[in-house]
């Protein structure tokens, strides 16, 4: 069924390029936050590339599979933090993603693995905070071109 007869028949077509741009931006906040960390603590060291690419892999992958159920798990330890509890859930898979790889991977402590998450989950906030800023001035500037719009329309006609 091709794009068009789906709209005619009221399907609708389910584009999946978000799913992959998805990927794509999450293994590169993550690989961006641990290379800062990284850099920023001695307690982090990556020895080869391929080694490095594969942890990032492996922390998608297990923020996939495990995040949900100890988020679940710790759900009232969130709510009590006020959402700071994520960083130790998040630091979490970071150090048992390390410790799945048998070499070329350092993280040599639970306060590394924090440290990474801290970098990881405040890069993720600052784009989300550029993007939800960017969409607001589009909306915006959106909203004000259909107003103007509307006002032109509205000059034909006489008020009494």
């Amino acid at each position: 069924m091709d794009k068009n007869n789906a709209e005619r028949s009221g399907a609708r077509v389910r584009i999946t390029r978000r799913i992959d741009l998805k990927f794509w931006k999450s293994c590169g906040l993550i690989a961006l936050g641990l290379l800062i960390a990284g850099a920023t603590s001695s307690g982090i060291s990556f020895s080869n590339v391929f080694y490095f690419f594969l942890l990032v892999f492996l922390v998608w992958l297990l923020n996939c599979l495990i995040r949900p159920i100890l988020v679940v798990f710790a759900l009232p330890f969130i709510v009590l933090t006020m959402g700071v509890g994520m960083l130790f859930i998040n630091a979490i898979i970071i150090y048992l993603a390390a410790k799945l790889i048998p070499e070329g991977i350092t993280v040599s402590s639970y306060w590394a693995a924090l440290w990474a998450s801290f970098w990881v989950s405040f890069l993720w906030w600052a784009l989300e905070m550029f993007r939800a800023e960017r969409i607001a001035t589009f909306k915006f500037r959106g909203r004000a071109s259909r107003e103007e719009d509307q006002q032109k329309k509205d000059d034909d006609v006489i008020d009494i």
